[in-house]
C-alpha cells in the first residue's frame, strides 16, 4: 500500500511540473498565439482565478478561437471561444472543459471592454459541473494579452 501511495505521489508531482511547463513549450512552437495573463473573481476560459491563456484563431473565422489555460484553482481546461470582436470591446462566449477544482465541463457569457491597447475587463456570467460544485460563477476579471 505504502508503495502504490509513493507511486501516485510521483506521478502527481510530475503531473504538475508538466502543467507548469506546458506553457512556455507550447507557446514557443507558434508565435501567432495570442497569449494572457488573467486576475479576477473567476475567468470565463476556464473559471480561474489567476492564470496563463493560450488563444489561437484556427478555424479561420475571425470570431471563433480555441484556448487552453493554466490557472488556480481550476489548473487546467481547454475549449473554443466566440468574440463579437476579439480585439476590441464586444460581446464573446466560450465552453470547455478541464481538470481542477471548478472546471470539469464549463461554459460562459459575457462582455469584455478593452481598457488600454491588450487589456480588458470581463464581465458576466457562467456555468460549471465538476464533482464539487454544480452550478453558476460569476466573471470578474482583467486581462493582458501579448504575443
Amino acid at each position: 500500500m505504502k508503495m502504490k501511495m509513493q507511486s501516485l505521489r510521483s506521478k502527481l508531482i510530475y503531473i504538475c511540473y508538466a502543467l507548469a511547463l506546458a506553457p512556455f513549450s507550447c507557446t514557443a512552437a507558434d508565435e501567432a498565439n495570442q497569449r494572457s495573463y488573467h486576475l479576477g473573481l473567476l475567468y470565463p476560459n476556464g473559471a480561474d482565478i489567476a492564470g496563463y491563456t493560450i488563444e489561437s484563431k484556427k478555424l479561420g473565422n475571425d470570431n471563433i478561437y480555441y484556448f487552453y489555460t493554466f490557472g488556480f484553482p481550476a489548473m487546467a481546461s481547454a475549449g473554443i471561444s466566440y468574440y463579437e470582436n476579439y480585439a476590441e470591446s464586444g460581446l464573446a462566449a466560450s465552453v470547455g472543459v478541464g481538470l481542477g477544482y471548478l472546471s470539469m465541463a464549463h461554459g460562459s457569457i459575457f462582455y469584455q471592454w478593452q481598457i488600454k491597447d491588450s487589456d480588458y475587463v470581463k464581465l458576466g456570467a457562467g456555468l460549471s459541473s465538476t464533482l464539487v460544485y454544480n452550478g453558476a460563477f460569476p466573471v470578474l476579471s482583467y486581462e493582458h494579452r501579448f504575443h
